[in-house]
């Protein structure tokens, strides 16, 4: 009897998606599809589904809920949409749809159930502005007409998902791009000005807006933003003169990539993207701890120097928290509580920077003085006594992606060149 009944029912789809040409096999039935809308499950009269591979929702259904309008015109087989100052004109059977009169490519065909059209969900999100994220072990599709995000300031709530971001801190624009998001505007490399050269060929177009230390606000205005990134170390006195303009989110540290892409993920709708992102680092980072195995006891020292000859080793900052999750040893000298650095003096404290390996993030952007401090500090014997540059241990590397950018991408750069000096 079952069985029966189970043919029964795929007849009938057969014969029902025919009609809108779409495969009676990429159906999938096995578990209801779940919409909830700010919080609230939403109920259909005809159920959303999962049709190649694309979660499908009823449009009508949901555009009242969402303060939109629909419309159909028989003869043509269109369906327009509206929602604020978007129009969406769609047309059953076609992959094909036009926002605000440009064309865009569903990636399936739009189909009609019972008087219902189901279009893909990811769309809906993109083209109103909506938050959307699928949750595949329940099946369900949560949808957010607004979101508050909790940054360094406080909480920020935000109407649209963002299209015109304007990005104050160089860690952010690496972040935003590795999120697949381009801004309309950001502040200049800290070198290598506009933009770092391992970023520069997705910034075309991108407004430069001055130095992260001083943003031109005349210019952020004129781009329209619906959403400015800053930093709370960086920005906090024109935090008021910002949030007039538009949102405004604030990190807290600079170097604290993860959690500036999290926030950044949230604002974006582009968690799933940083959860790809992150999955796969959790993975290297993983590879590597296992690859390396005891020289994990290596002892590594990070040192920088500056124009005012002095020098830096960094315990925690950017690189230094990548070194600390890969679990490479720290100098004992080194391993001071609540310390993001240690600042030395004069030559006498270059034992400080003893270390198995000595890697060096000497910074260019200070006009070139600090490579003079560096020369002559490596002209004392106690820097040349230093085990690692007695055994060829001492490594300038890129000060870009292990010190000035402070993003995702530069922070995989940094793991590929650590399976590198450590020949893993």
């Amino acid at each position: 009897m079952l069985k029966s009944k189970i043919r029964t029912i795929a007849l009938s789809l057969s014969i029902l998606l025919a009609v809108v040409s779409v495969p009676i096999a990429s159906i999938a039935a096995e578990t209801p599809v779940k919409v909830v809308l700010d919080g609230q499950e939403l109920s259909f009269d005809v159920q959303p589904q999962i049709i190649n591979g694309f979660t499908m929702i009823p449009y009508k259904a949901l555009a009242s809920k969402i303060d939109a309008t629909v419309s159909y015109e028989p003869t043509t087989k269109e369906v327009t949409v509206k929602r604020g100052n978007t129009n969406v004109v769609l047309t059953l059977g076609s992959d094909q749809a036009t926002i605000d009169g440009k064309s865009v490519t569903l990636g399936t065909k739009v189909v009609a159930i019972n008087g219902s059209t189901l279009v893909p969900l990811r769309f809906l999100g993109e083209t109103f502005g909506l938050w959307v994220n699928w949750n595949n072990s329940t099946k369900t599709a949560s949808i957010e007409t607004k979101r508050t995000i909790t940054d360094a300031m406080g909480v920020t709530t935000l109407t649209s998902v963002p299209k015109r971001i304007v990005v104050l801190v160089n860690g952010m624009v690496d972040i935003t791009l590795t999120l697949g998001v381009k801004p309309v505007g950001a502040v200049e490399s800290w070198v290598q000005t506009p933009w770092y050269h391992y970023l520069r060929a997705d910034m075309a177009g991108v407004k430069s807006l001055g130095s992260e230390l001083q943003p031109n606000i005349e210019a952020i205005v004129a781009l329209k933003p619906d959403l400015i990134i800053g930093a709370k170390t960086r920005h906090e006195k024109i935090y008021s003169q910002l949030s007039a303009i538009a949102p405004t989110v604030f990190v807290g540290q600079l170097f604290e990539w993860k959690q500036n892409m999290d926030l950044a993920a949230q604002a974006f709708n582009k968690e799933a993207t940083a959860t790809t992102f992150m999955n796969d680092w959790n993975t290297r980072v993983a590879d590597f701890k296992a690859k390396i195995g005891s020289r994990a006891n290596t002892e590594v020292s990070l040192v920088r120097f500056f124009d005012d000859n002095s020098a830096r080793i960094y315990i925690t900052g950017f690189a230094g928290s990548i070194l600390a999750e890969l679990g490479l040893s720290r100098p004992a000298a080194q391993q001071v509580p609540g310390k993001v650095f240690i600042d030395l003096d004069s030559q006498e404290q270059i034992p400080l920077a003893e270390g198995d390996v000595i890697f060096d993030i000497t910074s260019s952007n200070q006009g070139g003085d600090e490579f003079k401090t560096q020369e002559e500090w490596q002209k004392s014997p106690l820097w040349t006594n230093l085990k690692a540059v007695k055994n060829g241990k001492y490594y300038k590397v890129n000060d870009i992606t292990w010190n000035l950018s402070g993003g995702a991408t530069a922070a995989k750069m940094v793991l590929d060149d650590l399976y590198f000096y450590f020949d893993l």
